[in-house]
């Protein structure tokens, strides 16, 4: 009985110590690009690709010194990446919310078929929506401005922020508004009131979402943007194609661009994951 016992505790021990190893490996083979590129970004350029890599050395800031120095336009690109990030966070949830809460609690017809219109406009292909929209936005005055990322950007991801916040909506129980209605609550108070504060897990999540997104696409950025709005990624394209040319272009120039382009997003995703918990548990709470 007893040698029953110890053999399932072992076999569990076995699997759980598996799957944490498991773990172990995914998470390093994810995240060891990532280190490569901080660590290069502090290292010389004859350390970068030593036959034998080094671990252990000296970090200089010669690489970041030069960006700054002969790539202003690089953090150039980076203030336009923020603005049209931003701005395209906001004008999704000003939207979806909205909408996902009329398709959540108003009966529409349609609604089946307006759902599958918008999860196959998030289908297509970016560059399939690009081509046809690039004469519109230039006869409209849009190329080369942050306005054409936001509009792009926003209806790119509208349809699943629409569906995902219609989702949170369902899970809130309709006996919440129908007692503040007989508090005296109007329809827009008792949004903001009581639905809007247990829909932050859903709101985080769609700002996560439309920030990766916005933050490192290339595509719309390279073909509706020239020089005054084009973004970090498209910069870094540039950078990356002049290496080898006998320009002042370096990897370690390279690399600490692109640590400077992503370590943002790593951070502000790191920030917002913990409100996303804390959303979550605010939500079953209130609920």
């Amino acid at each position: 009985m007893k040698s029953g016992i110890y053999g399932t505790k072992f076999l569990n021990y076995t699997k759980s110590l598996l799957f944490t190893l498991l773990i172990i490996v995914i998470v390093f083979w994810s995240s060891g690009p990532i280190f490569v590129a901080i660590a290069s970004s502090f290292k010389s350029n004859k350390d970068i690709f030593t036959y034998k890599p080094v671990i252990i050395f000296k970090p200089v800031l010669e690489n970041y010194i030069k960006l700054v120095s002969d790539w202003p336009v690089f953090f150039k690109a980076l203030r336009n990446s923020i603005v049209a990030t931003g701005l395209s966070i906001l004008t999704v949830l000003l939207l979806a919310l909205p909408a996902a809460y009329s398709f959540s609690r108003r009966y529409c017809r349609g609604f089946k078929s307006v759902s599958l219109f918008l999860i196959i406009v998030r289908m297509f292909p970016p560059i399939v929506i690009t081509i046809p929209l690039y004469p519109i936005f230039r006869s409209l005055g849009l190329i080369d401005t942050p306005w054409a990322l936001i509009l792009v950007f926003t209806a790119f991801q509208l349809s699943i922020s629409v569906m995902l916040l219609k989702a949170f909506i369902d899970s809130v129980p309709i006996e919440l508004e129908e007692q503040a209605s007989i508090d005296g609550c109007t329809g827009i108070s008792t949004f903001f009131k009581i639905i809007l504060p247990l829909l932050w897990p859903g709101i985080i999540a769609i700002i996560i979402f439309v920030a990766i997104f916005s933050w490192n696409d290339f595509t719309f950025s390279f073909l509706l943007t020239g020089v005054k709005a084009k973004t970090a990624p498209v910069v870094i394209g540039e950078m990356q194609g002049l290496l080898g040319t006998g320009s002042t272009m370096t990897w370690g120039m390279m690399f600490a661009a692109s640590t400077i382009q992503f370590l943002p997003m790593l951070i502000f995703i790191w920030l917002t994951q913990k409100k996303l918990i804390g959303g979550y548990m605010l939500g079953s709470v209130k609920g």
